[in-house]
């Protein structure tokens, strides 16, 4: 063999490059994304082919709806970082403009595609004019029974989209008071992270032991979720905190562990293996009694928490851990992970349609791989064609002139330049079970 290893390596990676429309300093978050989607697209499978309910291993893939949490934490963490590190070092406000635009054009192009064509063409399903208005504007976890078949993923988009709403408004209570204040911005960015996991305690007392149980659709809400974001970041405010002087002790122990991949992901497994278990609820659609709901959603944010830990906190591009989840194929697998959430229900549907798989009848092996390589070539061409051309215009600087406005404009002021840990990864929004 005359092919070097590093001629190998260069190969396989430009195989699987997409060229990223926005720096990404977090080299591994590219990969969780990738197994959050994946194992989201495996749950699904599994639900439907109806292994959930029949073996051991059927059980542990019915929770693999984990995803989501991990989504969710990924969301918290990058969105959050940069107005919590501005309050600390009161450097530039993030522009909450600018902010908006950006997420919407990094949901939305792919989103209504989607909506579309499982509207319009998929078979096997009766759609209402209520149907197209609540999905369009991502309004449907808003009214009783109007998920849909191929569809039925995106509620979680739209509780993502209320985090989205919400946090400028966080974000400015940050900022009102101690920017530059280290020690204080800090301690009052804490105060609002307890805030939230606060909300998010009380509405699982409420969503569990009140009336409200009989209301399915507020399972979906953004209250019961705010800890899961909530753990996102704070780990933000922690990597913030870590670049300047004198972090505390107690934070520099947290870096260690995250260093600590080992003990990381045998803790998430821990965490993951009793959820699987009769403890967090039945293994079909619902939360089973209040003491169940409560033990899988914490189960969930401590798995997600460990196993995501090491990509918020942990030494960049050190151990082989790191390095599987920053490979070409990971990275690859991670940038198109938002069209693998929008597309996988479409293309199990339309699979087992073609095939003659009613639900719930078995052939998870068959269904799984057909879904999995389908749903990669329908990201992929969402990515290129949709989500990468949308994205680069929502990053533009250009500005239409307008036509009475002189010509003879004065030059726009320009920011200072921000060194590329300052620049946040764009994450794609959270992918639901």
């Amino acid at each position: 063999m005359t092919t070097s290893l590093q001629e190998r390596t260069d190969a396989l990676k430009g195989f699987f490059r997409i060229d990223n429309v926005v720096p990404h300093r977090f080299s591994t978050l590219d990969g969780y994304r990738a197994i959050a989607a994946l194992v989201v697209v495996t749950t699904h499978v599994a639900y439907f082919s109806g292994v959930v309910v029949v073996t051991a291993w059927g059980h542990a893939l019915s929770r693999l709806d984990i995803g989501v949490t991990i989504f969710f934490l990924l969301s918290g963490f990058l969105l959050f970082r940069p107005w919590s590190q501005a309050a600390m070092r009161d450097d530039t406000w993030p522009e909450t403009g600018t902010y908006f635009r950006r997420r919407l054009w990094r949901i939305l192009p792919a989103y209504l595609l989607l909506v579309v064509v499982v509207l319009a063409v998929m078979p096997g399903i009766e759609v209402l004019p209520k149907h197209w208005f609540s999905h369009l504007t991502l309004t449907q976890i808003y009214y009783p029974k109007l998920l849909i078949n191929g569809l039925t993923q995106s509620w979680s988009l739209a509780t993502e989209l209320s985090f989205y709403l919400v946090l400028p408004l966080l974000a400015w209570w940050v900022g009102r008071r101690h920017r530059g204040d280290v020690h204080a911005s800090t301690r009052r960015q804490f105060w609002l992270l307890g805030a939230c996991v606060g909300i998010a305690f009380v509405w699982l007392l409420l969503r569990t032991l009140s009336p409200l149980q009989s209301i399915s659709v507020v399972n979906m809400w953004l209250p019961g979720f705010m800890d899961w974001f909530a753990a996102g970041m704070f780990f933000a405010v922690i990597h913030n905190r870590l670049q300047l002087p004198d972090p505390p002790t107690w934070m520099i122990r947290i870096r260690s562990l995250a260093d600590d991949v080992g003990t990381c992901l045998v803790v998430a497994a821990g965490f993951f293996l009793l959820a699987a278990t009769p403890l967090a609820g039945p293994y079909t659609f619902g939360e089973g009694s209040a003491s169940q709901a409560f033990m899988r959603h914490y189960l969930y944010l401590f798995a997600a928490v460990a196993f995501v830990m090491p990509g918020f906190l942990g030494t960049e591009g050190w151990g082989a851990w790191r390095r599987f989840l920053a490979s070409p194929l990971m990275a690859y697998l991670g940038t198109i992970s938002y069209g693998i959430f929008l597309w996988h229900l479409f293309v199990l549907e339309s699979a087992s349609y073609l095939f003659g798989i009613p639900g719930f009848s078995g052939w998870f092996w068959l269904l799984w791989p057909i879904t999995v390589v389908g749903t990669v070539g329908f990201a992929h061409l969402s990515y290129v064609l949709i989500e990468r051309p949308a994205q680069r215009y929502s990053h533009s600087s250009r500005r239409v002139r307008l036509p009475w406005r002189s010509r003879e404009e004065p030059p726009t002021p320009q920011r200072p330049t921000r060194s590329p840990e300052q620049i946040p990864a764009e994450p794609p929004p959270g992918t639901p079970a």
